[in-house]
C-alpha cells in the first residue's frame, strides 16, 4: 500500500462510524465532540449507557439524548468555521480534526459486498450489512446539511441535523417504540454497532489496498 492509500486508511479508521452508522445507533451521535464522553467511547456497553443515563433512572429518554445537542453543535461549529464568518463552506465542513473527509462514495457497492460477504462467511448476526446509500460524497453530505441551499451551513442547519440524527438514532434503538431505550435494548445494539464498525473497517482497509 502506497502512502496515500495509508493514509485515507488511517483517516477512514477514524471517522468512518461517525459518517456511516451513526443514524443506527445513538451513541456516535450523541457523544460526538463530547470532552467528557469522549474517554469512555472504548468502554463496554453498560458503561456507556450508564454515561448516557443522566437521571440514572435504567433508561434513557429521547430528552436525555438531545438535551446537550445545541451545545455540543455550538462547539462543533465554532472549531469548523476557521474564518469566523458565522458560515461553513463545503471546505470548511468537511474539515476533521485529523484532515479532510473521506470520500468513499465510488467504494459503495464493493464495501457492502465485502461486509455481507464477511456476515455470512463469519456467521455474526450481529453484523448489519449497510447499504450503498450510506456512503455519501462530503459534497452530498454537505447538501443535505445545507437545506437553506445557499452554499453555506450556519449553526441552525447544522444543530437540525445532528437533532434529526439522534432522533433517528434513538428511535432505531427503541426496539420495542415505547419512548425508552432499555439497558438491553442499548446493549443489543451496542453489540451490532461493533460488530458493524469492524465489519466495514476491515472492508475498507482491504478494498483500498488492492485498488490500483
Amino acid at each position: 500500500m502506497n502512502n496515500a492509500k495509508q493514509s485515507m486508511t488511517k483517516k477512514v479508521n477514524m471517522t468512518l462510524l461517525a459518517t456511516l452508522i451513526s443514524a443506527t445507533f445513538i451513541v456516535p451521535q450523541a457523544m460526538a465532540d463530547d470532552d467528557s464522553a469522549r474517554g469512555h467511547r472504548h468502554a463496554g456497553g453498560e458503561k456507556i449507557f450508564q454515561l448516557l443515563d443522566t437521571n440514572s433512572d435504567g433508561v434513557l429518554t429521547l430528552e436525555e439524548m438531545t438535551a446537550p445537542i445545541n451545545a455540543k453543535v455550538e462547539k462543533v461549529f465554532a472549531r469548523k468555521d476557521s474564518d469566523e464568518d458565522g458560515l461553513l463552506s463545503l471546505e470548511e465542513f468537511s474539515a476533521n480534526r485529523r484532515g479532510e473527509a473521506v470520500d468513499l462514495s465510488e467504494f459503495a457497492d464493493e464495501i457492502v459486498q465485502c461486509v455481507a460477504d464477511l456476515k455470512d462467511e463469519t456467521g455474526n448476526e450481529n453484523i448489519n450489512v449497510p447499504e450503498a446509500s450510506q456512503f455519501t460524497s462530503p459534497a452530498e453530505r454537505f447538501a443535505a446539511v445545507d437545506t437553506s441551499g445557499d452554499g453555506f451551513v450556519d449553526l441552525a442547519e447544522l444543530q437540525a441535523s445532528k437533532l434529526a440524527k439522534v432522533t433517528e438514532g434513538f428511535n432505531n434503538t427503541d426496539t420495542d417504540s415505547n419512548g425508552e431505550v432499555s439497558s438491553d435494548e442499548f446493549k443489543a445494539k451496542w453489540q451490532m454497532h461493533k460488530a458493524t464498525k469492524r465489519a466495514i473497517h476491515q472492508c475498507v482497509n482491504e478494498i483500498l489496498d488492492t485498488e490500483d
